[in-house]
């Protein structure tokens, strides 16, 4: 979005040129967002004041009221897009060049065509200003019966979309829309039905079992009900049919191995899968979906990639098609490669991290086997760590915790070895791929050379590729290898030219229970020679590791925060409680502790905890109070809403080094956010018990 847009669904999104964001307060956003709803149409100042200030008296109403139009009227004449009409006792909001969200969203999904009801539900985010509140009466009553208005449109959008998919034999898109549809109404049991006939229409009949249990379940919780006739007949018939075509061939083992070459068919299509999209933080992500086994395997791979082309190699495949044998097998291009949005910049962990999350949602998977090579690695195990309830067991192979040596990582790639194999891209880039680190079995094989280069170009630009190459060695993860909890396997060829034995053995001495295998071979690639030993390897771990539950310990981002009255010298937190609240409610934050003076607070993603840091101290500089952070990354143990552990007590330790205006991180933070564009200044070292030796902390170079 470069233009000048509000977005109120899902949320509050308002922006000038070139997607300028503008801070609003939240009366503010909620004038917005009333006037945006009546777009046109003027409002009294006396029903607005009413509206948000009710509480406040008459006169105070009306000059809140002032002072909240009047930074509404700089924002909107800034943006270039609309204009804020007052007329005497009126104020109205044109919104002119705006793209206003929940106009098109309305217009979209009063259609009939198939087309414009999914563009409504792309559309629609969320529940409208989802995450405000006002505390004000006569706001909120007139807030929820908007949002239920637009919500109930979403609904007959997607009751459209299930009916019209069923009708036509699209089971995939059915299985999309019906999933939405029971996100938002979860007791709706024709779109249970919608959802096993449609698993049972692609051969997944186990999936469809479930989806009759999760209905009866849901029924039985809430309403006291058990399913109708309908919904019952249709189980018996699945049962029946699953166990009709069951035979020691049909259904695969987990725990035994198949013959080489063995194919699992893919029903209801044949060759290449359908490519599919799902919308991560505005950025279009691409997957496949094949093989139909009761588990789900993410693959994320390294470098570059591309879903459509990867068919192309017999080899590869191959891999893809056993892996499927036992499992749903779900691939991804990774943002800025592939079939997935291109020029979005270099990403950082967590966004690819956040991206692979939006995937398992639209797949309807809830918990999930991680299989990550090379590159894909460090991102998979940031994953393990963070969402440890939505990983099942994490595979890697070939997969590194540091990009570049370093004198405690000595195994991995010098510098001048890095510019080397960037050298050596730069100059084959176009020709049959040399394939003498990635995979020397195939050197004398020009059919995969070849397959490998044009992979290899349609994956990412030339230029991206070498950025994303020089992006992959400045990762740096062991600092959370302590924090994965979940049933690990790392498998390492003996002579991978690329990342040596030492480094998978480093992930396995340091990451909790992990099972550690040696494969004979120098290739790099997972379809490189004796493929099938990998994929039985893999087989046999997920047969042994499943089922598994997560824990209580999870890595956070943890910000400690002090504040100090300028003027006063007095603790200004719970004069500005709500303002701190507002912040952390934007950032995805939680409050975990406070005292005078200090405040804790955890997030799930360390640059949303830095914004936010900035943040606050941007808008309490203004009323006069000096503020000072700090943000570590570690474990943490939760009990119910009780946080404690290393990651908390670090970065309270770290707020001592913080000077006044400055946010301070430690060095696993900023390996961490490698390609989000903040810039770091090295301060110093700390000691702290639990911690071994010394940590290096930074600071980050804007000053709040």
């Amino acid at each position: 979005m470069t233009g000048p847009h509000l977005h109120l669904l899902g949320g509050f999104d308002f922006a000038g040129p070139a997607a300028t964001p503008t801070v609003f307060s939240r009366k503010a956003r909620a004038i917005v967002a009333y006037l945006a709803l009546q777009a046109g149409h003027p409002q009294s100042r006396e029903k607005l004041a009413a509206l948000l200030w009710g509480a406040n008296g008459e006169a105070q109403g009306r000059i809140s009221l002032r002072q909240a139009v009047s930074a509404i009227r700089k924002a909107i004449a800034a943006s270039g897009g609309g204009r804020l009409v007052t007329e005497g006792a009126n104020i109205a909001l044109n919104l002119d060049e705006f793209d206003f969200d929940v106009a098109r969203f309305e217009v979209l999904a009063g259609g009939t065509a198939p087309d414009d009801l999914e563009r409504a539900i792309e559309i629609y985010r969320g529940d409208l200003l989802d995450g405000l509140s006002v505390r004000e009466e006569p706001f909120e009553d007139w807030l929820r019966v908007e949002r239920e208005r637009l919500r109930m449109k979403a609904v007959e959008a997607l009751d459209r979309l299930v009916e019209h998919y069923a009708t036509s034999d699209d089971s995939a898109s059915c299985i999309r829309a019906a999933v939405r549809l029971l996100s938002m109404e979860p007791l709706r049991e024709d779109a249970h039905r919608a959802l096993m006939h449609s698993y049972a229409a692609r051969g997944r009949i186990s999936l469809a079992l479930k989806q009759y249990e999760l209905c009866r379940d849901a029924l039985q919780r809430d309403l006291g009900l058990t399913p109708e006739p309908e919904t019952r007949t249709l189980y018996e018939e699945l049962r029946v049919r699953r166990a009709g075509s069951r035979s020691p061939q049909a259904v695969p083992n987990l725990g035994q191995s198949r013959k080489s070459g063995s194919e699992i068919a893919i029903a209801g299509e044949s060759g290449r899968p359908p490519t599919r999209y799902v919308k991560s933080a505005g950025v279009n992500i691409a997957y496949q979906v094949t093989g139909d086994g009761p588990v789900d395997v993410v693959y994320v791979p390294g470098w570059v990639s591309n879903l459509d082309l990867a068919w192309g190699s017999p080899r590869l495949a191959h891999v893809f098609k056993r892996i499927g044998s036992f499992s749903r097998l779900i691939r991804i291009d990774k943002r800025g490669t592939g079939l997935s949005d291109r020029n979005v910049g270099l990403p950082t962990l967590e966004e690819r991290m956040e991206d692979v999350r939006a995937v398992l949602d639209a797949t309807g998977s809830e918990r999930t086997v991680l299989f990550a090579s090379s590159e894909g690695g460090p991102m998979c195990m940031l994953f393990a760590a963070t969402y440890p309830e939505r990983t099942a067991a994490l595979v890697l192979t070939g997969a590194y915790a540091r990009g570049t040596w370093s004198k405690d990582y000595p195994w991995a790639r010098t510098v001048q070895q890095v510019d080397d194999d960037i050298a050596a891209v730069e100059s084959q880039w176009g020709q049959a791929a040399d394939m003498r680190n990635a995979a020397p079995s195939l050197t004398e094989n020009i059919l995969e050379r070849e397959w490998f280069a044009a992979y290899l170009r349609n994956s990412a630009s030339f230029a991206d590729a070498i950025a994303l190459w020089r992006w992959g060695t400045e990762i740096d993860v062991r600092a959370i290898l302590p924090a994965i909890h979940v049933p690990t396997l790392i498998v390492q060829r003996t002579g991978d030219r690329w990342v040596r034995p030492e480094e998978g053995r480093y992930l396995a001495a340091h990451i909790e229970g992990a099972k550690y295998v040696e494969l004979a071979g120098k290739d790099h690639v997972i379809w490189g020679e004796d493929s099938d030993r990998l994929v039985d390897e893999i087989r046999t771990f997920v047969a042994g590791a499943l089922p598994w539950a997560p824990g209580e310990r999870l890595l956070v981002s943890a910000l400690s925060l002090a504040v100090k009255d300028i003027a006063y010298g007095h603790d200004p937190l719970e004069r500005n409680a709500e303002l701190i609240r507002e912040e952390l409610l934007h950032a995805a934050g939680q409050e975990i502790g406070r005292s005078p003076g200090l405040l804790l607070a955890v997030f799930q993603r360390p640059t949303r905890s830095i914004q936010c840091a900035f943040a606050i101290g941007k808008r309490l500089r203004k009323l006069g109070v000096e503020v000072r952070a700090a943000v570590h990354v570690g474990e943490c143990e939760v009990r119910g809403k009780e946080f404690s552990g290393i990651a908390i007590e670090v970065a309270s330790r770290l707020l001592d080094h913080a000077r006044p205006r400055e946010v301070v991180v430690s060095r696993t933070v900023r390996d961490l956010v490698v390609g989000s564009g903040l810039v770091f200044d090295e301060r110093g070292e700390m000691t702290a018990s639990g911690l071994p030796g010394t940590l290096s902390f930074l600071s980050v170079a804007q000053k709040i």
